[in-house]
């Protein structure tokens, strides 16, 4: 089976549940910006200490679910199996807890110290763009799920954080 399906050479492309959308349709673009994410995230997570891997790979494949609520048009939410929760949310909240225990921002942060720094910072501007992307989809009633917002909201708090170790070299035990 070949990946190119020629579906998409008039310029719509498959959402879940057979649904088409232009390729510029809101929610394509939101969910764009979270596939960027991933993506840069990988890139850090293949320069990040050890002890940060299994949590960055997490957030990726949490990504997916964030992804894939954007993904499914109004009135078919209701069909996809799993959907970001109250668990993610609170599994971001006991993160973050986590590092700001270890670490603590006084001033303005530039990033770039280490290139595992740099890169957990890139998905950080990758996921508040994703994020802006989600507010107003929520806001023209596409998205119905506030765990969503709340959760990505959450997670460029927590990879900022997670960048400020990798740069500072700072290890924060589970």
């Amino acid at each position: 089976m070949s990946i190119t399906t020629k579906r998409g050479d008039d310029g719509d492309t498959d959402l879940w549940f057979a649904d088409r959308v232009p390729k510029h349709h809101p929610q394509v673009e939101a969910y764009g910006a979270f596939d960027e994410a991933k993506a840069a995230l990988g890139f850090a997570r293949a320069q990040a200490p050890d002890w940060m891997k299994p949590e960055i790979l997490k957030i990726q494949k949490d990504l997916y679910l964030v992804s894939s609520d954007l993904a499914t048009l109004r009135g078919k939410l209701n069909r996809l199996k799993e959907r970001v929760g109250p668990d993610q949310v609170s599994w971001a909240e006991g993160q973050i807890a986590r590092y700001e225990k270890k670490i603590e921002i006084n001033d303005w942060v530039i990033s770039g110290d280490t290139a595992g720094g740099a890169a957990l910072d890139l998905a950080v501007t990758i996921l508040r763009r994703g994020e802006r992307r989600c507010v107003k989809l929520q806001e023209e009633g596409y998205i119905d799920n506030r765990d969503l917002l709340i959760y990505v909201n959450r997670l460029s708090d927590l990879i900022f954080l997670m960048a400020r170790a990798v740069d500072w070299d700072i290890e924060v035990p589970v």
